[in-house]
């Protein structure tokens, strides 16, 4: 089977091979760690394990847990910090990588960007549209570079999905479906029930299948939103349907009370692409034809953090080495799409 391109050539109807360069070709960055928690030491192992890049400092409330940190994934060189000021102060480092609560994105990321350092802001970028439009503004006023953590979009996989798009051989996009559910423990007191650290559905998990239907098609309306809210006030389940300027639908699913199929797929006219678990790093590809028939498949083994996250890092390294300011894979403008979504079915959660 064949499609027509953007130039009316003839193409055979199979998935691209990635673009990538492997992570260790990127230039090597000295980097900031703000909250070396979970997140934090996923970044830190795969920035070690992928890339010539270093951890240049770390910063904490807790000198203690700095240097635990600074033990297991520091040098000897790598500065051990009671406060995240300290580190955005550094003169020896390159980027900040901000991995606090999410409540602390956006106050941090503005100190950064205020001390003319670039930013990695661990997703969700802030906590809401308003505070990811002062950041973008922030950051291009200062001229410095500034990304939100897509890491999943940064790997291979994402790679691929975004040539499918492109390309036009799925014809017209008629329907996304995404969605992430995993279950967490019901405990009320951790940050992911804590609705003043930004927990909750929506902001933990809910933003992976967002982010993808933003990825196919970023105009969206949100048509209705529904879902189970948790005794804390955030939250537990929910269901979105989007509207998208070219004409698709958008159905987006996520949960922090159960596991899902964790899996994405993007039906158009002439083909569709399906996303195999895990949506956020999609361990195999399935191109299929308007028939059904399975045409192409690709599988991918970057199915967790700790062997991702280091493509992110290398990323920022390209963009840097080339004196962008901003990504052109995960672009400020479609942070800020992603952003007004989760607000509108925020709003509506509350509502309904």
């Amino acid at each position: 089977m064949t499609y027509a391109n953007s130039m009316g050539e003839s193409m055979p109807l199979v998935l691209p091979a990635s673009t990538l360069q492997h992570p260790r070709k990127a230039p090597a960055l000295n980097w900031g760690i703000l909250g070396p928690g979970w997140i934090a030491a996923e970044f830190g192992h795969s920035l070690n394990t992928l890339t010539r890049s270093r951890i240049s400092a770390v910063g904490s409330r807790s000198f203690e847990r700095s240097e635990q940190f600074v033990k297991r994934y520091g040098d000897s060189a790598t500065r051990v910090y009671d406060s995240y000021t300290q580190v955005i102060e550094d003169p020896a480092v390159d980027v900040i990588y901000i991995a606090v609560p999410h409540s602390g994105h956006a106050d941090l990321a503005m100190q950064a960007i205020s001390a003319g350092k670039h930013v990695l802001v661990e997703k969700p970028m802030t906590l809401n549209a308003k505070q990811t439009r002062q950041v973008i503004d922030a950051g291009r006023a200062a001229g410095v570079f500034v990304m939100e953590g897509m890491w999943s979009r940064l790997l291979p996989v994402g790679n691929v999905i975004q040539q499918v798009i492109a390309s036009g051989m799925l014809g017209r996009i008629i329907s996304i479906h995404a969605d992430f559910g995993a279950k967490f423990p019901e405990d009320l007191t951790s940050r992911i029930y804590d609705p003043a650290l930004g927990g909750g559905a929506l902001l933990d998990v809910g933003i992976y299948p967002i982010a993808f239907s933003v990825m196919v098609s970023p105009a969206k309306e949100l048509l209705h939103a529904s879902g189970r809210m948790t005794q804390t006030g955030v939250d537990a389940s929910f269901t979105a349907v989007l509207s998208n300027d070219d004409g698709s639908t958008a159905n987006i699913f996520s949960s922090i009370e159960t596991d899902s199929p964790q899996a994405a797929w993007i039906a158009g006219t002439e083909a569709s692409l399906e996303v195999e678990r895990p949506i956020y790093a999609g361990s195999k590809l399935v191109l299929r034809g308007s028939d059904g028939s399975i045409l192409d498949t690709q599988k991918f083994t970057q199915d967790s953090p700790a062997r991702g996250l280091g493509w992110e890092a290398a990323h920022v390294a390209w963009c840097l080495g080339e004196g962008l300011t901003e990504s052109p894979v995960m672009p400020l403008d479609e942070s800020l799409a992603i952003a007004v979504t989760m607000d509108q079915i925020a709003t509506d959660l509350r509502r309904n």
